[in-house]
C-alpha cells in the first residue's frame, strides 16, 4: 500500500466525531510519513467532490457490506446511488452478488475483502469497489472484539495483491472509504479508528518484514505483542 492515497470519510453533525476519531488514533499510532497517505474529511459521499478537487475522482470506494451483497441499507445504498445506472438501482447490487458467488458461492464471511471490478461509468472515475463485509446482515456487532481490524487488514492485503498483478494503468491508487461497522453495527467511533489504525500499523510492519529469510520465525512474543494492541 506504499503508493495508495486513502480519503476516510464520514457525514458531520454527529455526537460523536469519527473524523476526529480517526486523526487521534492514526496520529498516535502510525509515522508522520505513513500519515501523510491518509486524508479525513467530513461530508457525505455526494458532497466529496465539493470539498476539493483531490477528491474529485477516485480509483476504489470501500463498501462496508454484508456477507450477502445486499446494497440498499446504510452506506451501501448510497453507493448503489452514486455508482448504479440511472434507473437501475440494482446494478450495482448484481455485479457485487456475482462476484460474492463466484468467489466465495454467496456467502463472503465477515472480515473479508474481495475487490469488484468493472463498474458502470460514473461521476467519480471509480472503477473498483471493495466489497469488506463487517456482519452477515444489519446486526449490532459490538460482541465481536476485533472485526474492524480484521476488515481492514483484509482491505489492505487484497489491495496489496492488486497492486502487483495488474498493470500500471490498472493499480489502485486512491481509495475512498467510509467507518467500519459505525452504522448498524454500532462499534464506537473511538474503537473503530482504534481498531483501523492499528491494522494499518500491524500490516506496514508486516509488508516491512518481508525481507527476512524463512529462518526468522515469527515468534509467540512477537504475535502476543501486536495481539494485545488490538
Amino acid at each position: 500500500m506504499s503508493d495508495i492515497a486513502f480519503i476516510l470519510i464520514d457525514p458531520p453533525n454527529k455526537a460523536t466525531s469519527l473524523v476526529k476519531e480517526w486523526q487521534h488514533a492514526f496520529a498516535q499510532h502510525l509515522q508522520p510519513k505513513d500519515l501523510e497517505r491518509f486524508t479525513f474529511v467530513e461530508t457525505r459521499l455526494s458532497q466529496l467532490q465539493a470539498e476539493s478537487a483531490d477528491h474529485a475522482t477516485f480509483d476504489c470506494i470501500v463498501s462496508p457490506a454484508n456477507s450477502y451483497g445486499i446494497m440498499d441499507g446504510g452506506f451501501d445504498y448510497y453507493l448503489s446511488k452514486a455508482l448504479s445506472p440511472p434507473g437501475n438501482f440494482l446494478a450495482l447490487t448484481r455485479l457485487v452478488q456475482a462476484a460474492i458467488r463466484k468467489r466465495y458461492y454467496g456467502f463472503a464471511p465477515p472480515g473479508s475483502c474481495i475487490l469488484v471490478p468493472g463498474l458502470p461509468p460514473n461521476d467519480f472515475a471509480c472503477k473498483t469497489i471493495a466489497v469488506c463485509p463487517t456482519m452477515r446482515y444489519p446486526e449490532d456487532i459490538t460482541w465481536h472484539k476485533d472485526i474492524v481490524y480484521n476488515t481492514m487488514w483484509s482491505l489492505l492485503v487484497e489491495l496489496e495483491h492488486w497492486n502487483k498483478r495488474v498493470s500500471v494503468e490498472d493499480r489502485i491508487n486512491r481509495v475512498v472509504m467510509s467507518g467500519l461497522g459505525t452504522g448498524a453495527g454500532r462499534i464506537p467511533a473511538t474503537e473503530c479508528a482504534r481498531q483501523m489504525a492499528l491494522a494499518v500499523k500491524h500490516f506496514l510492519y508486516g509488508r516491512r518484514e518481508e525481507g527476512d529469510g524463512e529462518e526468522d520465525l515469527f515468534s509467540w512474543d512477537k504475535a502476543l505483542g501486536l495481539a494485545e494492541e488490538v
